[in-house]
């Protein structure tokens, strides 16, 4: 009546099986690529990065002008004559 031979279902097995199989290919291959990215974007946070940024400095008060001046031995003058600092 429905005409199910053994032919039919051997075929209608095969096709299940290969779907069933392509499935699980492409899951693998989703997860691989997952892992990939994660060990890469693991690798990048280890790898300490350069930045353009200077490091932070202290600063201190300019007793003259009241303005901040870095403290280290490169501090610069504010542009006033009477400015404690040199050049």
């Amino acid at each position: 009546m429905l005409g199910f031979s053994f032919g039919k279902l051997l075929v209608l097995a095969a096709i299940i099986l290969v779907v069933w199989y392509g499935f699980k290919m492409v899951g693998r291959l989703d997860r691989q690529r997952r892992d990939e990215v994660k060990a890469a974007s693991r690798d990048t946070v280890r790898k300490p990065r350069k930045s353009a940024e200077p490091a932070a400095e202290d600063m201190i008060k300019c007793r003259v002008c009241g303005t901040y001046v870095s403290a280290g031995p490169d501090t610069r003058s504010c542009g006033r004559s009477d400015c404690p600092y040199p050049g």
